[in-house]
């Protein structure tokens, strides 16, 4: 099996993972970290974790302060390249209670094999706010009408 479908099927995993750490449960997204000591997560709920027992607790902690319903993932770009790979997406989330709610997320995630397994080894993830929707908004009028 290439990298590139061994990892597909792992980026499976991985979002599955996802999936219950936004529900709020770590179990599923933690088994597919990396367990070293040069792991790290730039997260969108606190601030940020270096190393594998400090990852741990911080994904542990921000998972009890999630409870989103839905997940879907929009990949805007995968790389593989010799046992490393990066996947840039948008994360977007939605709950019914108490109220109706939404939310993205920009997410970029390293990954490396180690020991013949695929592992994730650092995540930035940040919310896309309304602001960040109208600036955008904004650039891509203005690139438009000057063509």
């Amino acid at each position: 099996m290439s990298d590139e479908n061994e990892f597909e099927r792992f980026l499976e995993r991985c979002v599955e993972g996802l999936e219950h750490q936004v529900s709020g449960s770590s179990g599923p997204f933690l088994e597919v970290w990396s367990q070293t000591d040069d792991v790290a997560i730039l997260g969108a709920i606190g601030s940020h974790a270096q190393g594998w027992e400090s990852v741990r607790s911080h994904l542990l902690g921000a998972s009890q302060a999630l409870d989103w319903t839905s997940l879907s993932v929009e990949r805007l770009l995968t790389a593989v390249v010799e046992g490393l790979a990066v996947t840039v997406m948008l994360e977007h989330m939605a709950r019914d209670r108490p109220e109706p709610r939404k939310r993205t997320l920009r997410a970029t995630q390293a990954y490396r094999r180690e020991r013949g397994e695929w592992r994730l080894v650092h995540r930035h993830a940040n919310l896309v706010t309304a602001e960040d929707e109208d600036n955008e908004a904004k650039v891509q009028a203005s690139g438009s009408s000057q063509t």
